[in-house]
């Protein structure tokens, strides 16, 4: 997990880059039609390596005990281009859309690639759901951007987005998002303690609720907002407590929990930052 640093870095001065001349799949297309449009599901065989997944604008992942990678998503009837009938979407990247739904997957080695071959997607939300050893990486460079959602994911996390709101549900971690426009909100499950963890928003709030054991060395930064927690943190200087939380001022704190363990970096640059341990919102 020391990767994640150098790709929070890459990511942000030179944007996520991956190869194009992957070999296209012919995976596995089933189609249900109803009345109002249809559900589109592609099958990919993965159980191990990294899922990329490019530019696609509203996302929901899952993670399963399986062996595919499986994408789907509802086209309604109004979204379809009756003009584009019997034609192919082409894109600058010479990909093809081999799902149906104008996502292009492609793989080579370990590594699979989901691109979003249009700003005009006819699709709604991507689902995927991802087999429980498949990392994830996700990148977005543009403003058009809705949500991504990950829930009960235990393999390791990378996002690097300009405009998604991000939120992860029963994670574990090691992970490493960085949002510049959008807020995350984060619920760990459990927290590894196999590599760090890092939660960035430049210009939201970053909400993070941790079980009551969670063993870690914290760093939290808020240059121009508050923090708050209801967290026994082992540090140096502490403000008064106000209700059941409290709320740390000042733009750096570093501590441990549980006498320290994984490293755990929470930041947002121009908003609050809230830390929970245990219990619920």
């Amino acid at each position: 997990m020391n990767t994640l640093i150098k790709f929070f870095t890459v990511a942000l001065v030179f944007g996520m880059a991956y190869p194009i001349s992957a070999q296209n799949l012919n995976g596995n297309i089933n189609n249900v039609t109803s009345s109002n449009g249809s559900l589109k599901e592609y099958k990919l065989p993965m159980t191990s390596g990294t899922l990329n997944i490019v530019d696609i604008d509203d996302i929901k992942i899952e993670g399963y005990s399986g062996s595919e990678v499986v994408f789907s998503t509802m086209v309604e009837n109004n979204e379809k281009n009756e003009r584009a009938a019997g034609l192919k979407l082409v894109n600058s990247l010479g990909l093809e859309d081999n799902t149906g739904f104008g996502i292009s997957v492609s793989k080579e080695g370990n590594t699979a690639t989901a691109r979003q071959l249009s700003d005009n997607c006819s699709c709604n939300e991507i689902a995927i759901k991802v087999p429980k050893g498949v990392n994830i990486s996700i990148s977005h460079r543009t403003h058009d951007a809705e949500n991504i959602f990950i829930q009960n994911v235990s393999s390791e996390v990378e996002i690097s987005t300009n405009h998604h709101n991000i939120k992860l549900e029963d994670v574990t971690g090691p992970m490493a998002i960085k949002t510049v426009h959008g807020s995350i909100d984060a619920r760990f499950s459990t927290l590894s303690q196999k590599g760090s963890v890092s939660l960035y928003s430049a210009y939201d709030f970053v909400d993070v609720t941790i079980p009551s054991n969670a063993k870690m060395n914290v760093s939290i930064e808020a240059p121009y907002g508050d923090v708050y927690s209801n967290a026994d943190i082992n540090i140096t200087k502490k403000s008064t407590p106000s209700n059941s939380s409290t709320c740390y001022s000042g733009s750096s704190i570093s501590g441990t929990l549980n006498g320290g363990g994984v490293e755990f970096s929470i930041k947002s640059a121009h908003d609050d930052v809230y830390l929970r341990q245990g219990g619920k919102k």
